[in-house]
């Protein structure tokens, strides 16, 4: 697989921050659905560098994680969601 140029820029994580504010679903089942054709390892990259500058949006149970992709991932969901099941 030849790894992608993705778009980690400033501008580009704001616009997928304020997009994920608008879901009702963890902040890597957002990317999932907005990049279905990045691996996982991409993926994790751009839910990093949107937890590393947004953090505090975020609602975070260290106890709440799911198997997906081949990796366990802990549930980040916005503030404020109504914190739907997994779909």
């Amino acid at each position: 697989m030849v790894p992608r140029n993705i778009d980690l820029s400033m501008g580009n994580i704001l616009k997928l921050h304020t997009q994920a504010q608008l879901q009702n679903k963890d902040l890597y089942s957002f990317l999932r659905q907005t990049f279905p054709d990045l691996s996982p390892e991409e993926r994790l990259q751009y839910l990093a560098a949107i937890l590393n500058d947004y953090l505090e949006a975020y609602d975070y149970n260290p106890e709440d994680e799911m198997s997906i992709d081949g990796y366990r991932v802990k549930r980040f969901l916005p503030k404020g969601s109504l914190h739907a099941e997994d779909e």
